[in-house]
């Protein structure tokens, strides 16, 4: 449920500003329009529309569980916030890790995350939303059974002759298949009713009052403008705005938003009628006459009508007043200009996002309490010492015989912080059996940036276990590193770059032995050590990294590259830029390219222009990115 909650909020979240600035950019561009034909304008309103869900969808798509990060997705940096609020703001920051040991395709978007104390609060607020859509879409399907109902009500009548030649004349000039005209004792003004099969319906109420029979101007006013919308295929469309309002209605601004689809679809029916059909003022005087007979010109539920919008005056001024129109070609020229503005702007607003996290809830009846990290760190929730019981229950789970009971005795041991436990989770670093993939950190205010490095395994959660724990691992991780054990020293080098709540110079005494290891036999050891090394960001190690590009291991390039890059490490460029255009592995290509923008060093622009035309589109697209880095720095 909580995951569940994170996952509605976050939509909501990024939701709640994203279509104010959507709303804000297409009022701006919209007075741009004012000259054009009015169908431009209501195609700006309806994209603007559709864009307020497509961006917060974009989030969610970006959107990842704690245990399933991207590849060279930055890791956050936390701001502090005064405990009262229960609330911890991160932004992403460069030189952070990944959660695949060999680094891929950086994420492109910034999010700046939040942890709130209490995950009650997210349910609460994920269930009001709910409620919120679930009004709407009864709502909506209360309107719909009226729709159906008004169906019901029509009946064909015996059109005049004038009626028959001003209904084919309006769908020859609309290029329309036949449309039935029919009656109705439910509905008060003409209106358009259905997708497929499309009817007009006039209303028994005022046909005898406008003498529809008779009257060719106001036949054609009321046939055409109802035509209309069927020729822009208007009702299917009202149906999917609807459809779109029942996730982001709760914003005022798409209430605004989708008012102005209603106004400029009106217009733009008129419009379409007097190109057509009538000459404006005529319309206007038949609008005028078709009102006036109306005792309550009120339409039904999604349903289009000839008044809807209620903006009958400014249409009538519109009609009446001749004012300067841009020509068609320039029009139309500016109407695609100020779309893709907008398409821009989208992506340009798309590129940033907030995400929302909910701390760990202990469960009920166990104790437990909250230490809060210091400046610049995360916060972890942890119990006290565990009593008698709880370390023999602990020990007795830790030693089990089941691989997977094991890891999972691991992750609880992290979890509760359970410092007694240190001893038996060193030991089990050298566990390798495969496991199943363990959702251990999914909840909590610190989660590692790679939930696993080579495989699950217990010896794996061991290493988490120990690297959320801070400070007392230090020591025995960094003696680890010193194991006859391959797969010790691998998990050991791993936890040391993701141990939380560390202040500079803490692992210190642990790069010496990390940079030893990055001559080790074992290739997964040289990777988790220079991992760990591109999270330390000690100058100490990087001639070392820099020798290890050219390593025989197509993955130990790849981190290595990766390390340089979080290191800033300049004096790697020219290595950088060699195997960037004649490694084979195309992976190692992308961690060069990548590694370059982060470095932002001019030296690097020619090798970068090369490498644009490099086979792979993943590596070319991150060439292009990494060049935008440099050329928006000094460089």
């Amino acid at each position: 449920m909580i995951r569940t909650s994170e996952f509605i909020l976050n939509f909501v979240l990024n939701a709640t500003w994203q279509i104010t600035l959507v709303a804000f950019a297409t009022l701006i561009l919209a007075r741009a329009l004012r000259q054009v034909p009015v169908r431009y304008l209501h195609a700006l309103w309806a994209a603007s529309l559709g864009l307020c869900l497509a961006l917060p969808l974009w989030s969610l798509i970006d959107y990842r569980d704690s245990t399933i990060k991207s590849a060279g997705q930055p890791t956050a940096r936390i701001f502090r916030i005064p405990a009262v609020i229960g609330l911890a703001i991160e932004q992403p920051a460069q030189g952070a890790g990944t959660n695949h040991p060999v680094p891929a395709l950086a994420a492109d978007r910034s999010n700046w995350r939040a942890t709130l104390s209490d995950p009650r609060l997210f349910l609460g607020l994920a269930a009001l939303y709910l409620c919120f859509v679930l009004y709407r879409t009864a709502r909506l399907a209360f309107c719909w059974r009226r729709l159906k109902a008004l169906r019901k009500s029509i009946y064909r009548i015996q059109p005049t002759e004038v009626m028959t030649v001003v209904a084919a004349h309006c769908q020859a000039a609309l290029k329309l298949k036949t449309v039935p005209v029919v009656m109705s004792a439910h509905t008060q003004t003409p209106i358009t009713l259905g997708a497929v099969k499309p009817v007009v319906i006039l209303p028994e109420s005022c046909y005898g009052k406008l003498e529809f029979g008779s009257q060719d101007d106001t036949l054609y006013s009321v046939l055409g403008h109802e035509m209309a919308h069927i020729a822009r295929h208007d009702f299917a469309w009202n149906i999917f705005y609807e459809l779109l309002l029942l996730l982001i209605g709760f914003h005022p601004l798409t209430k605004y938003m989708k008012r102005q689809i209603d106004r400029t679809r009106e217009l733009a029916c008129d419009e379409l009628v007097t190109e057509k059909l009538l000459e404006r003022k005529v319309h206007a005087r038949s609008l005028v006459r078709v009102a006036s007979a109306l005792v309550v010109p009120s339409g039904q539920p999604l349903t289009l009508g000839i008044f809807d919008a209620d903006i009958l005056e400014e249409r009538i001024m519109r009609l009446t007043i001749n004012s300067r129109r841009l020509g068609r070609a320039t029009g139309k020229l500016l109407a695609v200009a100020t779309l893709s503005v907008l398409c821009l702007s989208g992506l340009a607003i798309g590129t940033f996002s907030f995400e929302l996290r909910a701390a760990h809830l202990p469960a009920a009846g166990t104790p437990a309490r909250e230490t809060t990290a210091r400046l610049g760190a995360a916060t972890i929730t942890q119990e006290p010492a565990a009593d008698k019981a709880t370390r023999e229950e602990s020990q007795r789970a830790l030693a089990s015989s089941n691989a997977r009971e094991r890891a999972q005795a691991a992750c609880e041991a992290g979890r509760r912080g359970l410092t007694d436990a240190i001893p038996q989770l060193v030991n089990m670093l050298g566990d390798d059996s495969p496991t199943e993939p363990l959702r251990c950190w999914t909840e909590g205010k610190w989660n590692p940036a790679l939930d696993t490095f080579k495989h699950p395994s217990p010896g794996e959660q061991a290493a988490i276990a120990l690297a959320s724990m801070g400070l007392p691992a230090v020591e025995v991780l960094t003696n680890a590193l010193g194991s006859n054990n391959a797969t010790v020293r691998r998990n050991a080098a791993w936890a040391i770059g993701e141990l939380t709540n560390m202040k500079g110079g803490e692992r210190g005494h642990a790069v010496p032995p990390l940079i030893a290891l990055l001559g080790d036999s074992d290739g997964w050891v040289r990777m988790a050590a220079a991992r760990a090394l591109g999270e330390l960001h000690d100058d100490r190690a990087g001639d070392r990294l820099t020798d290890l590009l050219l390593d025989n291991e197509p993955g130990v390039r790849q981190t290595s590259a990766w390390a340089l890059g979080e290191m800033k490490e300049k004096q790697a460029v020219q290595t950088l830029c060699l195997i960037l255009v004649t490694d084979s592995r195309s992976e190692v290509r992308l961690a060069a390219a990548e590694a370059l923008g982060e470095i932002r060093s001019q030296k690097a622009i020619s090798s970068l222009n090369q490498a644009l035309n490099d086979s792979e589109p993943r590596v070319r697209a991150k060439v292009k990115w990494a060049i935008a880095e440099i050329e928006d720095s000094d460089g």
